[in-house]
């Protein structure tokens, strides 16, 4: 094997370091942001300086080469693709949706996969519907919202299974393959046993103990049947022993039980979670939610993300607010007693044709008496969402959405640092 296969560090003489050089040069594709190194011989190397020393390292996209000082003529250091970038967004400041769609596509290019998503981001604020963007995102369409891969599926009932989207009965399926008969009933009993009323605290730790010493595998199981349960106190010991899981969080179902579960206590065990894993991109689960036809998963839904403010769900705060008061706007209680009585008497003549007579015919008059109350409905929606949007952007427009709206068309794709930088991409695992 030649010296220049076993790596120019091992290189021992000039002549042939400089053979291996111009031998890596024929193959060498410039660059975007590269140092330029000017040899002695005249050629000029570009790539990224890797230790400014004697000799001096460089990157080049052929492999890492060594090249003594007494052979440099000058060094030309360029910016890197971070610092370029910063140059190139603080010239968009007001950037369109198009220029802001170049330049994500630059960071992709340069492998700013971070930066990208962030800027996608805006891109979204500017031009909801930008295909690029949605693309880039992963982004699939329900009705009017747009979300994310993982919620579209999650919103179907599919999780995920070894990369694999699959429904939560085939999913269970597959599990039960795996583990043994004896063993599911066995641990789904001890849920069942730790979660009832009746049974003593120290008795309910003891078996929760044993339930904790179960393979991973067997307990992730189980706790995701016990999440299914009727039973409220099982579906709430299920959330908090969830928390002890490693690995792989089940985000999407615990959000679920947090927006849709009709126990409080349940929903407020599932937000207590979702707040101690502290990921960024929690919002995201709850946002299909505000678009959902039941008042109570939209109110739900505005409230966990006043836990979980993220200026991704404004626009989806602001353009589902007309569901609050569609169909109907006013409505009233009424409590009342009716009356009769008789008013007057009128006399009515009748009889044979050879007897006339009188009769008194009585007037029956009535009245209402009680209390009616003209009441504003849906008022804790509206107001679940004005706090939402309140502590997330730090505006003030109380109830007027349509002053909300103006404000952000005017305010969609500036900078924010509500927006975290790791954009939209859900966490791995399961899905569940």
């Amino acid at each position: 094997m030649s010296d220049c296969s076993t790596g120019f560090g091992l290189l021992r003489t000039k002549a042939s370091k400089l053979v291996c050089v111009s031998a890596l040069l024929l193959s060498l594709s410039a660059t975007i942001h590269a140092d330029r190194i000017t040899l002695t011989s005249g050629r000029v190397l570009e790539g990224k300086i890797v230790e400014d020393g004697d000799p001096v390292t460089i990157d080049l996209a052929g492999g890492r080469v060594q090249i003594g000082r007494e052979q440099i003529v000058s060094i030309e250091v360029a910016p890197t693709a971070k610092e370029l970038l910063a140059t190139k967004e603080a010239a968009l400041e007001n950037g369109s949706a198009h220029e802001l769609a170049q330049l994500a596509r630059w960071c992709e290019e340069n492998r700013l996969t971070k930066d990208r998503d962030r800027l996608y981001w805006r891109v979204l604020e500017l031009d909801r519907h930008h295909r690029g963007a949605r693309d880039a995102l992963g982004f699939k369409k329900l009705g009017a919202l747009w979300l994310t891969e993982a919620d579209w599926h999650h919103h179907h009932g599919r999780v995920k299974w070894n990369g694999e989207w699959i429904s939560q009965e085939e999913w269970h399926r597959r599990e039960e393959e795996r583990i043994d008969l004896l063993e599911r009933s066995d641990a789904i009993g001890m849920i069942e046993t730790a979660s009832k009323k009746a049974v003593e605290p120290g008795d309910s730790e003891e078996v929760i103990t044993k339930f904790r010493q179960l393979p991973e595998s067997l307990r992730r199981y189980t706790l995701a049947k016990s999440l299914e349960s009727r039973s409220a106190r099982q579906r709430q010991l299920a959330i908090r022993l969830t928390g002890e899981l490693s690995g792989n969080r089940p985000r999407w179902s615990v959000s679920h039980l947090a927006v849709r579960d009709p126990r409080k206590s349940v929903r407020d065990e599932a937000l207590r979670l979702l707040l101690s894993w502290n990921e960024p991109d929690t919002a995201l689960a709850f946002i299909p939610y505000l678009g959902s036809a039941k008042d109570r998963d939209r109110v739900n839904a505005a409230r966990a993300l006043n836990l979980f403010p993220d200026r991704r769900a404004v626009p989806a705060l602001i353009e589902t607010a007309h569901l609050i008061w569609a169909g109907f706007g006013r409505t009233h209680f009424a409590n009342l007693v009716q009356r009769s009585f008789v008013q007057d008497y009128e006399l009515v003549s009748g009889g044979t044709g050879l007897v006339v007579s009188e009769v008194a015919d009585p007037v029956v008059d009535t009245f209402i008496e009680g209390v009616v109350l003209d009441v504003e409905v849906r008022r804790a929606e509206a107001f679940a969402r004005i706090a939402t949007l309140e502590r997330t952007t730090g505006q003030s427009f109380g109830g007027d959405f349509e002053a909300w709206a103006q404000w952000w068309k005017e305010e969609q794709g500036k900078p924010s640092k509500s927006i975290p930088e790791t954009g939209s991409e859900p966490a791995s695992g399961d899905g569940r």
